[in-house]
């Protein structure tokens, strides 16, 4: 795995860590303030930390470090749980989220003197509470100990090669006594830690002394450094770890905290408490089983070893130690970046036969590229079944067999893209607190169906328009804690988020408990900025969509949060390139909805092939009620331009598939041709006429915009099992264009 694989890891299992934040403060706020819930706040900073300092982020590392020792004092109930605290952390997790971004972005590191002087300030007021220990202050990091192979495999001096390795085993110990001098455990009560750190926490890039550096800061004393397993020099391998570490650990640090240093490395790190245990020397792996050398200086001449020179260290020494100076790993490639956190997805994972939940990374051009080869393969389907159509051939059990596992692949695919919508909504707590201190408005947010789950390109596409649709709820919608308190709510404004799969779809809201759409205001401003005429009689649902005119806006000043008029047009531009839709619900007084219609996917669906003329269409099943002929008295004219089919008691418009798009259609009556019911969201139900149904089978979505340019009524196009490209109904689209704004209120 290359280093910029292995930070790319490391940026994405930050997201993870900040999204877990992010919940678990949020849990704090409402109340479950358990130890469960703090630790796992503090595990999940503590994992950016390791991670930061190992890449050599070192404003990341320095701000996240305060940020864990405040969490580490919240946790050890040194600093009380208080909504102050709770306030002060989230901004502290805000500012978090910016150094992570400048870090992967490679930008400048945000301002955070105030926080840390803020979160200093918190842990300072509670001093007086905290158990006094002898925890030596932190070193520097000095740079890492780099050892030349090509130099030492170069020179013809045996004798060198000895000097080399000693030199380097100096090094690595250099903070030791002289021989004859036993380490002696911290004053007072203290237990005793054995580590020793295997094989793989190498291979998978972990720094094992980055972590014997924060067993040092919490006031622990090495006693013995075991370097009894350093082979001689042709048998070194840079892959392997050698060295095992004991430490006397003060009473005041707990055992889980100590832990808590390891819990990214798994496996990789053997770990041991009490004063009579020992850890096992490590296994080596076989390929690579050295010699274990009687002490840590080797000879190489004629492959026999010399005896210990004077003054060299022996293997049971022991000294304090006060800092672990080296930034390299025992027996760590030069090459391989060290890293603190969890930068391999293989760290300490167990295999897939051991247990179910396991989980790769899988980089999204593959993911991509599957769903390609499987709109080939539903394509490919298509064509075989309809070239073999009008042969006598008979094959119908494999043309089943074959189209059930044509979708069961299609589905595992689908699902595979499938995401939570929660990775969306996580971001709107932060978006809601900037608000707060840029327009004095103290909302809460209330969050429903966030594990509704749809296609990754989409949730990635939704952050920017719900992003507009949040900003401008609390600027425009909801009112200041005056104006509430004068019209008897609550001051704090309500936000709610949600989603939920209905007719193939996912239906997205977000209301506020605001003042609702002042249609006056809005009406007005239309004619003022020339987008509607002066005399001009719109209904109230026109009105409410005339907030999506290009350049439209009712803001008296322009901010950073609105006022140019380009925020609401590009949310309906950006939700239509989805192939969604999107509805406002507004009532004066008591708030605003805003209702996004989005497909699940954007990749393959089923529908109904319909022949409108010489045209081939397809309507998406997920829109269809029932298709019928309808019989005699079952169709009334509604006026002179608008016929009402009766289904069972309801009488719903009747519209005329191909006239609405352009296209002849043979069927001039619905006593000629078929009639769909079809369900929409914002027209309630409706009957397309169509000449005849061909057929029910899926089909690949192709953008129309990208490929030709957008045609209202339209969502895209597919191409059929005969190499034909057929157009794909906008079902809701052509409903709302067909039908008067009268008649859809009427619906």
């Amino acid at each position: 795995m290359s280093p910029e694989e292995i930070q790319q890891i490391f940026f994405v299992e930050c997201e993870e860590s900040l999204a877990a934040a992010e919940a678990g403060l949020a849990a704090c706020r409402a109340g479950t303030q358990d130890a469960d819930t703090v630790n796992g706040v503090f595990r999940a900073v503590h994992s950016i930390k390791g991670g930061a300092g190992a890449f050599g982020y070192g404003a990341l590392q320095a701000y996240t470090h305060t940020f864990e020792t405040l969490l580490s004092d919240v946790r050890e109930g040194l600093v009380e749980i208080a909504p102050p605290l709770i306030d002060l952390l989230l901004r502290a997790l805000d500012t978090l989220a910016d150094h992570v971004e400048a870090a992967r972005e490679g930008g400048d590191a945000p301002d955070d003197a105030g926080l840390i002087a803020e979160m200093e300030g918190a842990m300072a007021a509670n001093a007086g509470n905290a158990p006094q220990s002898a925890a030596p202050a932190p070193s520097p990091v000095e740079e890492p100990v780099q050892v030349d192979a090509q130099a030492a495999a170069a020179s013809d001096d045996e004798e060198d090669l000895e000097i080399d390795l000693d030199a380097l085993l100096d090094d690595l110990t250099a903070d030791f006594d002289a021989p004859g001098s036993p380490a002696e455990a911290p004053q007072g009560e203290s237990w005793q830690l054995h580590l020793r750190p295997r094989a793989g926490a190498m291979r998978n890039g972990n720094e094992p002394l980055l972590m014997l550096r924060d067993v040092a800061e919490l006031g622990g004393t090495c006693l013995h450094c075991d370097v009894g397993q350093v082979p001689q020099l042709d048998s070194f391998d840079v892959a392997q770890g050698y060295l095992g570490w004991t430490f006397a650990i003060p009473d005041t640090v707990s055992e889980e905290r100590v832990r808590d240093i390891f819990d990214f490395i798994g496996d990789d790190c053997a770990i041991a408490v009490g004063a009579d245990e020992r850890i096992p020397d490590v296994e080596l792996d076989a390929a690579a089983t050295p010699t274990a050398a009687p002490s840590p200086a080797v000879a190489a001449s004629n492959g026999n070893s010399q005896p210990q020179e004077a003054g060299a260290p022996a293997p049971e020494e022991a000294r304090p130690l006060q800092s672990v100076e080296t930034s390299a790993p025992v027996g760590a490639d030069a090459n391989t970046p060290p890293t603190g956190g969890k930068p391999a997805a293989a760290a300490g994972a167990q295999p897939a036969s051991q247990g179910a939940g396991q989980s790769i990374r899988i980089d999204l051009y593959k993911l991509d590229r599957l769903i390609d080869l499987v709109g080939e393969l539903v394509i490919a389907q298509a064509m075989l079944v309809q070239r073999l159509d009008g042969v006598h051939v008979n094959a119908s059990e494999e043309l089943s067999l074959l189209e059930s596992l044509t979708r069961d692949i299609q589905e595992s695919a689908m699902s595979i893209r499938a995401q939570p919508i929660a990775s969306v909504f996580s971001r709107v707590p932060r978006i809601l607190r900037d608000l707060a201190t840029s327009t004095g408005k103290h909302v809460r947010l209330e969050v429903h169906g966030e594990s509704t789950e749809l296609d990754k390109t989409v949730i990635e596409r939704l952050g920017e328009p719900l992003t507009h649709l949040i900003r401008n709820a609390v600027d425009h919608g909801i009112e200041k804690a005056e104006d509430r308190i004068a019209a008897g709510k609550s001051p704090e404004g309500t936000l709610t988020l949600a989603a939920e799969h209905r007719s193939g779809r996912i239906v997205i809201s977000i209301a506020d408990d605001g003042a609702g759409i002042n249609r006056k205001v809005v009406l007005a401003k239309a004619i003022e900025k020339g987008i509607v005429g002066p005399d001009a009689q719109l209904s109230a649902e026109e009105i409410d969509n005339l907030i999506f005119a290009p350049g439209f806006s009712t803001a008296a000043q322009i901010s950073n949060i609105s006022g140019r008029g380009v925020g609401m047009d590009v949310v309906r531009q950006n939700v239509k390139d989805l192939g969604g839709r999107i509805t406002i619900e507004s009532t004066p007084g008591k708030g605003t909805a805003f209702i996004l219609t989005m497909p699940l996917t954007l990749a393959i669906s089923d529908g109904m092939i319909v022949n409108v003329g010489d045209q081939t269409m397809v309507v998406p099943l997920a829109h269809v009620v029932e298709s019928l002929r309808p019989g005699e008295g079952d169709v009334k004219g509604l006026g002179s331009q608008r016929q009402m089919l009766n289904v069972r008691g309801q009488f719903i418009p009747v519209i005329t598939l191909g006239r609405e798009l352009g296209a002849a259609c043979n069927a001039t009556t619905p006593e000629e041709g078929v009639l769909i019911v079809v369900d929409t969201e914002s027209a309630g139900q409706a009957a397309l006429l169509v000449d005849d149904i061909q057929d029910q089978r899926q089909f690949v979505i192709k953008s129309l915009a990208t490929n030709f340019r957008p045609v209202e009524g339209v969502a895209g196009a597919t191409i059929l099992g005969d190499g034909r490209v057929a157009l794909i109904v906008d079902v809701d689209g052509l409903v709302a264009c067909a039908l008067p704004s009268h008649e859809r209120q009427a619906a």
